[in-house]
C-alpha cells in the first residue's frame, strides 16, 4: 500500500507498509534473541551429562532400516552396521522395505545370504505389500521386533554410522533418565557446492539449538538417520502416520512418558547433503511440512505449566510457525515500503535524506538485507551472508510446507532425492577401493 505524499510532505496518515514492517521484524528479531540467549544460557547453566565409562550390561538393541527403492546404498548399509562393534547376540536387524519396484529386496536377501549368515547376528526381511509412507514402515517395525529387545533403533539406508556408534548410544541408555538418544550429522560433501555449504550452515546453528535444549532437559527435534529409543518410554505411543517427522515424533512421545531426549554430539553420522537447489527443496520442504505438523500437534506442551520443557516447545513453535509467517509478512511489505519511498522520491524531487527517520532507518536495513541475501546466492566471502540467505530460504521453505498443508496436500510418502543416493553410491565404492 503507497500513501501519497503532497507538497514536499508526508500526510498525517501513517504509512501501513512500514508500520507492518517494523512490527514484523521486531518480531522476528525478537524470536533469534530468545533463540541466542537460549543457547548461550543453557551452555552455562547447565552441566553437561556425561555417560557412564563403564557399562555394566549392555541392553539387546533392535536396528531398522526402513527402504524404498534403496538398491544403490542398501549393501552398503548392511556393511555399515555389520562394521559396528556389539554382540552378535544382542542385535536385531530388520529391513523393511516399502513395495520397492528396483532390487533393493533381492540385493539385500543375497547379502545376508553371503555376508551376514555368519556372523550371529539375526537379520530379518519384512516386505508391505503397498507403500504407505516411512511412519506406517517404523510402526509395524517396531511392534514387531524381538521382545528381549530394550532399545529400538531406527537408520537411514543412505546415511553411515561412525564407529563404536552403537556402544555409544548403549552408555547413555545406563541413565534410567534417559528416554532416547540422537547423534550429530556430519556432511560428506560439504565443500561440494555453494548449495552443501549453506546446507552446513543451517546445520550448524540448529546443532547448537539441539545441545542447549538437551541439556536444559530435551530435544524435540530428532535426527531419523541416527535415533534410538527406550522401548517402555514409546511403547504406549504410535506414530501418526500421514505426518512425517516419525523420528522428532518418538522423542517427544518419550518425554510425554516422563523420560528425556538428548542429542549428543559425540554420536556421528555420515551423509550426503542435497548436491543441487531441486534436491535440496525436495528433501527440506518434506522435513519441514513435518516439524510444522509436529509443533502444533504438540503445542499442549508450549503451554502447560507441569511440562518439563514447556519453554522448549514455545520456542520451537515460534521458530517453526511463527516466525515464517512475520519473515514473509516483512519480506513482501518491505517491498511496498521501498516502492512507496520511490514514489514519493519521484513525486517530490527530493533526496533520499529528507524522507522521515523511520524510513531512512528501514532503507537501510532493506538495503542491508539484499546485500546479504544477494551475497549468499553468490557466495561472495561477506560475513554473515550465506548464514541470512540459508536463514531466509529456510523461512520461505516452511511458509511452502505450511501453505501445502492449509491447501491439503501431505508429503508423508516422500519423493526420494536419487543425487544424494547417487553421491554416496559413489562414496562407497571409494571407500572399498
Amino acid at each position: 500500500m503507497i500513501f501519497p505524499y503532497f507538497g514536499g510532505t508526508p500526510t498525517s496518515m501513517p504509512n501501513f507498509a512500514l508500520v507492518v514492517q517494523i512490527l514484523s521484524a521486531t518480531v522476528v528479531m525478537a524470536i533469534l534473541l530468545w533463540a541466542i540467549l537460549t543457547i548461550n544460557r543453557s551452555s552455562d547453566s547447565y552441566p553437561k551429562r556425561k555417560p557412564p565409562i563403564q557399562i555394566t550390561d549392555l541392553p539387546s538393541m533392535t536396528i531398522v532400516l526402513p527402504t524404498w527403492n534403496e538398491s544403490k546404498v542398501i549393501e552398503g548399509k548392511l556393511k555399515d552396521i555389520r562394521s559396528q562393534e556389539y554382540p552378535d547376540e544382542l542385535l536385531e536387524i530388520i529391513v523393511i522395505d516399502s513395495s520397492s519396484n528396483d532390487e533393493t529386496v533381492p540385493l539385500a536377501k543375497e547379502w545376508i545370504s553371503s555376508e551376514g549368515s555368519g556372523d550371529g547376528r539375526q537379520y530379518r526381511i519384512i516386505e508391505e505389500e503397498t507403500r504407505s509412507g516411512k511412519s506406517v514402515s517404523i510402526n509395524r517395525a517396531f511392534e514387531e521386533a524381538r521382545e528381549q529387545s530394550t532399545i529400538l533403533m531406527m537408520s537411514d539406508a543412505d546415511c553411515r554410522l561412525s564407529d563404536g556408534t552403537l556402544l555409544e548410544i548403549a552408555k547413555f541408555f545406563q541413565d534410567e533418565e534417559i528416554g532416547a538418544v540422537t547423534g550429530r550429522q556430519i556432511l560428506l560433501n560439504s565443500d561440494q557446492s555453494i548449495k552443501t555449504q549453506q546446507e552446513g550452515s543451517y546445520r550448524d546453528f540448529f546443532t547448537k539449538m539441539r545441545v542447549a535444549e538437551s541439556n536444559i532437559h530435551s530435544t524435540p527435534i530428532f535426527h531419523g538417520e541416527c535415533a534410538a529409543y527406550r522401548r517402555s518410554a514409546i511403547s504406549n505411543h504410535k506414530l501418526v502416520e500421514n505426518s512425517n517427522a516419525d523420528d522428532s515424533q518418538m522423542a517427544v512421545s518419550a518425554v510425554r512418558s516422563g523420560f528425556r531426549s538428548v542429542y549428543e554430539p559425540s554420536i556421528e553420522f555420515f551423509e550426503m547433503a542435497p548436491p543441487n537447489g531441486r534436491s535440496s527443496r525436495i528433501q527440506k520442504v518434506r522435513r519441514a511440512q513435518g516439524l510444522v505438523r509436529h509443533f502444533w500437534r504438540n503445542r499442549d506442551l508450549a503451554l502447560s505449566r507441569n511440562s518439563p520443557i514447556r519453554g522448549i516447545m514455545a520456542l520451537e513453535f515460534c521458530l517453526h510457525i511463527i516466525m515464517p509467517i512475520f519473515v514473509t509478512i516483512g519480506f513482501l511489505s518491505g517491498i511496498i515500503h521501498l516502492g512507496s519511498i520511490a514514489n514519493i522520491i519521484e513525486l517530490n524531487f527530493g533526496g533520499i535524506q529528507k524522507l522521515p527517520t523511520a524510513d531512512l532507518v528501514m532503507v537501510f536495513l532493506d538495503i542491508l538485507v539484499v546485500i546479504l541475501i544477494s551475497s549468499g546466492i553468490l557466495g561472495l566471502p561477506i560475513p554473515g551472508s550465506r548464514l541470512s540467505y540459508t536463514f531466509f530460504i529456510y523461512m520461505l521453505t516452511i511458509m511452502r510446507a505450511i501453505s501445502m498443508i492449509i491447501a491439503g496436500k501431505s508429503l508423508h510418502i516422500w519423493d526420494q532425492v536419487p543425487s544424494v543416493r547417487d553421491e554416496l553410491s559413489h562414496h562407497d565404492s571409494r571407500e572399498q577401493a
